[in-house]
Parts: structure tokens; sequence; C-alpha cells
């Protein structure tokens, strides 16, 4: 197989759901499609009428009271993003969900949601007609004038998907709403790779949404008509009349392939190219489909990619289920795929619309989650529904099937890609190549406690969160456990209630607190005293760098002197005190200030830049005056005494260790005493302290971020490591919304 150019490939790192059937649940939702689950709800006459669909239109000859729905699209949470509760009623309930999908496929990433600033991550999304802003706004003539036009506008208008998205998560690339119909977010997926090709983004999101109110639940089946008699959408079957619309949105988070694999990001599909055209006049009508259109953007997106069709495995459909609309794309399809070569694999065919409905603009972006899900398990779905083959598709002698039942996926010359289609009405196609993720080299990894970081808004949230990652990193393998602490570390949002978890430790336990403000104002000084037992520290050598490093220099600048016991045992403390500082501060405690007694002074200077390693240990090795270098402190340090006479220090140096608290700290100060192990002295409510030495630093440190006293770590511990798909933030279910005038809102709840 020929090597492709990698610098021109874009890796999918995220993605979100909020699908009918599975809600926000990618393993679910994948679930769903391998067992050909349906997801089309049916409704009766008094559902419909209760939710305000006019009684005479359920009542009318051919009215299919069905539609695959979202049971929690009137629901939001205001609070995470910082909106009232009235103005998340009036918002168009597809932004919201947008919003919140474009947070979770971050998260997914491993991406924080809330970037920094100077970042360069894109918007791509698209969403729906309106219906709400009709059906439930205007009618509501005290909302409407309540938040006046422009508040009406702001909330409702499809312009402001992507802007709205940008500023609420400080996203600073291009932020373009996208509108080609029922191709929107399949064209916003290739606008997103061309920002990305381009470095007009270094991460891009890219999706859409649609979702309609209750009043416009069910269709009406017109015979030759787009839209289904019973339903069911039977995309390629004989019996398919029709399609079903669904509520529903996607978001994935793209980024060049060559920086996700330099930058540690799963991994779960390559996208090796993608186009778009439109049919322009070349067919039946503007709302017919045309093939030759068809054929040219697949053919265009194989040439991008330069794949060869043969090595294809699977093609995501448009697959509507209209027996007017299969046989078109199937004979366009073949004029791209169908091949002389005798060994050729056969291709099979998808169409999520059979689990699903057609969700619209999210059609084409669900489809492609769902293809990327099937790279990953490395399984062709079947089609839902398919019983009997539309006959009016010609198979005959092509390389197509139609899989009515999961099975294994076998890669066709060593790999296994896909295609996606969407078309839109009016004529815009749009086709993506994906590749499965390429493989990733195992690595050796230490089982080592490690400290899991969970944050939300509120309470209860956090607690849902917190409950959530307990339950998933007991189910992680010990050697993935670095790589999620660090996922949930770099990758999340810092909110104001918080809980830090130690895995591997029995005896330390979680514990729910918010950020509090007076003792962020208080800070937070050390002393260091170096008391404690000599011994015990391998752990921390075992499992810190910074630890190891300070440990490290010290024994190689004590190398080759005579040194008597008490020397020895100076020194030990002396670099424990010292190394397990600098541990602290790498992993962003920064203190207000350093106290110190004995050794722990020496090691204070040490910290605080008075004198460098190498000094403080000549002045406990050296019965002479060891000629040391002192220079200004870089931070506060607290001592009784003359810091600018080597002769103090060598005095400090002799005193026994203790570990009384530190006279001079400023009260009310928080403090940490650091002496061979690390304990905190922070108020009634710190957290039992483990044995293991290492993860009691872990504990003293996820004690501190808790209270909102630490900043960023540095690099140094993130060194080789992945970002994991781990559990993503669960929103509160709110209910925000207006009913349409004469609903019954219980209805909605009911449902």
């Amino acid at each position: 197989m020929a090597e492709l150019d990698d610098s021109a490939a874009v890796a999918v790192v995220g993605m979100a759901i909020r699908v009918p059937g599975a809600g926000r649940d990618l393993d679910r939702f994948w679930r769903h499609v391998h067992d050909g689950v349906d997801a089309v709800s049916v409704f009766t006459p008094g559902q419909l009428v209760g939710w305000g669909v006019p009684k005479d239109l359920v009542e009318r000859s051919g009215f299919v009271p069905a539609r695959a729905v979202l049971t929690d699209a009137d629901r939001f949470d205001h609070r995470l993003f910082s909106y009232s509760p009235s103005d998340s009623a009036l918002m168009d309930p597809q932004q919201r969900i947008l919003l919140e999908c474009a947070w979770a496929a971050l998260e997914h990433a491993g991406h924080p949601p809330v970037a920094a600033d100077g970042n360069r991550v894109g918007v791509y999304v698209g969403t729906g007609l309106n219906v709400y802003l009709l059906d439930n706004v205007w009618p509501n003539e005290r909302a409407v004038e309540a938040a006046g036009g422009l508040g009406v506008i702001i909330g409702s208008d499809k312009d402001f998907a992507a802007t709205r998205i940008a500023y609420k998560l400080n996203l600073q690339g291009p932020a373009l709403t996208v509108q080609t119909a029922c191709s929107t977010s399949l064209v916003a997926v290739h606008q997103a790779t061309q920002a990305l090709l381009t470095y007009d983004a270094d991460v891009a999101l890219a999706g859409a949404a649609t979702v309609a109110p209750p009043t416009r639940r069910g269709h009406l089946h017109e015979p030759g008509g787009i839209f289904s008699a019973d339903g069911r959408c039977r995309a390629f079957d004989a019996a398919a009349d029709g399609t079903v619309p669904g509520d529903g949105a996607g978001v994935v988070v793209l980024k060049r392939l060559t920086d996700a694999l330099r930058d540690g990001d799963t991994v779960h599909a390559v996208i090796r190219g993608s186009a778009v055209n439109n049919d322009g006049a070349r067919k039946a009508g503007f709302t017919a489909p045309g093939p030759t259109g068809q054929a040219a953007v697949i053919a265009a997106a194989l040439e991008v990619a330069d794949v060869d069709p043969d090595t294809v495995g699977l093609v995501e459909t448009h697959g509507t289920g209209t027996a007017l609309g299969d046989p078109i794309e199937v004979a366009a399809l073949r004029q791209v795929f169908d091949s002389a070569r005798p060994d050729r694999a056969p291709c099979a065919l998808g169409a999520v619309k059979s689990v699903v409905g057609h969700l619209d603009t999210a059609a084409g972006v669900v489809g492609m989650i769902k293809t990327v899900l099937a790279l990953t398990h490395r399984t062709i779905p079947p089609i839902a529904h398919l019983r009997t083959p539309n006959p009016a598709i010609r198979l005959d002698g092509s390389v197509f099937e139609l899989p009515t039942t999961a099975r294994p996926w076998a890669p066709v010359d060593g790999v296994r890609r896909a295609g996606v289609s969407a078309f839109g009405i009016g004529g815009t196609n749009a086709h993506v190549v994906l590749e499965e993720a390429p493989p990733i080299a195992a690595r050796p990894r230490r089982h080592v406690p490690q400290l899991v970081l969970v944050s939300a808004k509120t309470a209860a949230v956090a607690q849902e969160s917190l409950d959530r990652v307990t339950a998933f990193a007991a189910g992680t393998a010990p050697g993935d456990l670095a790589d999620l602490a660090y996922t949930l570390r770099t990758g999340r949002a810092e909110l104001p209630w918080r809980a830090a978890v130690l895995t591997g430790v029995t005896d330390g336990v979680a514990r729910l607190r918010k950020v509090d403000a007076t003792a962020r104002a208080r800070g937070v000084a050390l002393h260091l005293t170096g008391a404690g037992a000599v011994t015990g520290n391998r752990p921390n050598y075992d499992a810190d760098p910074v630890y190891r490093r300070t440990v490290d220099e010290g024994v190689a600048l004590l190398r080759g002197h005579d040194l008597d016991d008490s020397v020895r045992e100076r020194g030990d403390r002396l670099l424990a005190c010292v190394g397990l500082t600098r541990s602290l501060r790498s992993r962003g405690v920064t203190p207000r200030a350093l106290a110190g007694d004995g050794v722990g002074a020496v090691a204070a200077a040490v910290v605080a830049g008075v004198m460098s390693l190498a000094d403080a240990l000549a002045l406990l090795r050296d019965t002479d005056d060891p000629g040391v270098r002192l220079h200004p402190a870089a931070l506060p340090l607290l001592i009784d005494g003359r810091p600018d006479d080597s002769a103090f220090w060598r005095a400090a140096a002799l005193r026994p260790p203790t570990s009384t608290p530190p006279p001079d700290v400023p009260d009310p100060v928080l403090w940490i005493e650091v002496g061979t192990s690390v304990t905190p002295h922070l108020d009634a409510d710190q957290p039992p302290l483990p044995a293991n030495r290492h993860a009691r630093l872990l504990a003293t440190v996820g004690a501190l971020w808790q209270l909102g006293l630490t900043d960023a770590w540095d690099p140094v511990h993130d060194t080789g490591r992945r970002r994991l798909p781990a559990p993503t933030y669960p929103f509160a279910a709110t209910r925000h919304y207006l009913d349409a005038p004469g609903a019954d809102p219980t209805t909605e709840r009911r449902h």
C-alpha cells in the first residue's frame, strides 16, 4: 500500500452528539446503530393536541404521528453558560444544544472547553429553520416585548449560531455559520478541514443542530413524496416510501493529523480528503437529486484524498429511503466505485437515517460520527429495516452490498476506509473520505497514585461528575490513569465546585467543596523544617521528575566526599525538603512566603534563590567557611537572623529539625509544613492524609486546588502524556421553554 501524505490529513479528535434514543451517549448510539434499533417515536392524538398541534391536522387523512425526537430539548444548563432563565427561554433551542455539544466535544477531545487567549480555534456550524421562533416565541407577546427587538434577533437568528459558541467558549479562530440544507454539517466539516490545511485555524469545530418544537411532531404523507407513510425510514428497501423527520445534533473536533499525533490527542479517525459542489441545473427540479453532481463530488473527494476507490469498504450514504432518491444515489456511486479489479472486496452501504430519522442540517455530521465509530469498532453496521432490497436499485455486477446484520470489517489492502455523503435540497453536495486512526505504540508506564480533578458550576453537578469520574477511573487500566489524570487536569474548565480524587489509594477520601475566596485571599506559606523519618521517599523519587532531579543533583554533588552519618542525614533531609518544595511549586503551588528552621531554613534559602543547592550542601559538608555565595531572595523569606551571613546559615544547618508552626508566618495565611514529607495545615475540613508520601503530596496539591490556591503545572509532569476520552460535563437539566399557545406543558414532561 502506498504511503499517503499525512501533512494533508486531518484528525477527528473529539465528538459530541444529541440524537434520538441515545441522547448524549456515544456508546449507546453505537449500540443502536450496531443492533439496528429504531429511535422514531409514535404519538397519540392526545399528546399531539396537548403540544399544540392543530386538531384538524392530527385528524387529516395521511397524517403520520411520528418523529425521531430528543426528550430534553426544552432543557438547558443556563448557569454553566451564564445566561438568565428568560434569555435561555427566548433562545433557539437548536443554538442551545449546539453550545452544549461544542463544550462536550472539546472535552471529549481532551481540550479545555473555555480556551485561553491567543487560541486559533475555529467554529463552523449551522441550524435548521427556527420553528420555535414561529410557533412558540412570536405568539408570546409578553416575552417578546420584554426582550425587545434586538433581544429576539440575537436569540433567534441563524447568523449567531457560530459566533455564540465562539463568544461563550472564547474561541478566537474563524466563526462561520454554514447553511446548505441537508448537507449543512458535512459542508461545515469540509470548511473546517480547509481552514486547518490553510492554517486559518489550529483546531476546528464542525457540526449542526436541527430541533423542532412539539408543535411540529408528525407529518403529512403524500405518495411519491419525501415523507414515509408509516413513520419508518427503510433506506434501500423495496418498501421504502420516504424518510422520517428527526431532531438531533452533532459536533466534531478536528486538528491537523501531524499536530494531533505530536500533541498526544486520541485520533478516532482520519479525514483523507473532502469536496463540495452543486448540481447546478443538471437535474429534474430544484428539490430533485442530481446523480451527475453526486458522482462528481465523490470522485473529487477521492482525488483530493489520493485514495483508490477500490480500498473503500463502507459508504455512509445520504440514504433517505425514498423511491426516487435511493436508486439515483446508488447509480451515482456506481459511476465512481464500479471496479474491474477481480479481487475487489465488497463495499457496504450505510444509512443512519434508518435509525435516527432525517436530522436535516445535522444528518451529515451524525452519519460521519456513526462512520467514525464503525472504524473504531472495526465493524460494518447494518441498515435498519432492510428486508428486501429495492429492485429499482441495480446492485448486480456492482461492488456494493446492503448489510442486514453487523459484521467484522476486514481491511482492504491493509487499511479500513470509508466515505460519507450528504446532499442538500438545492443541490449542494458534500463527501468526506475517512480512514481508520493510525496505531499508537505501546509505552511502559509506572503504576503510581494519580491526582484526578473534577469541577462543576454547582454542587449537584459536581457530585454527579465526581461519581462518573470515580466509576470511570475504577474501570480504567492502571497504565492509563496518568493519561486520565492529565486529560481531566488540562482538558477541563476550572469551575467553583471541586473534588480531588487519588487513584489507587484507599486511605484518601474525595470531598466536594467550593473554591474559597477567603482562603484564596489569605494565600499559602510553606514552613520548611526537614523534620520526619529520613527513609520513605522512594515513591516520590520514582514518580516525580522534579523531586528526582533534585535528589540526583544532590547525590552527584556529595559523591566522592567522606561524610559522617550526621552530615549524611542532614544532607538527606535537605534534599528531601528542597525536592518536595520544588515539586509543590511545579504543581502550581505559589507560596506567599517561605519560613524555615534548622536544615529547613537552609532548604528555604535554596528554594528562594539565596544560595545554590551546591553551596547549601557545602555548608553541611565542610567545617570551615565554604565561601557560600549569597543572593537576594526571590521569594519572601521569613527567617530570624542574618540571612546575608554564611555563618548564620551554617549554624542553622546544625540545629535539630522541628515541626512547630512557623512563628513569623503572616496571620491568617494557610501554611504547609515541608519536612521529609508534606503536611498541610489548612482548616478543619482538610482531607485525611494517605500513608504513601507521593500520594500525600498529591493530596495536598488537590486540597489547595479545591480552595483555588494553585496555578498551572510545569509541563515536565506531562511529558509523554496522551489525551483520553473521559466523562464529559453532566449538564444540569433545567427547563427553559416558552410553550406554544394553548399547549399543556405537562404533556412534554410526561413524554
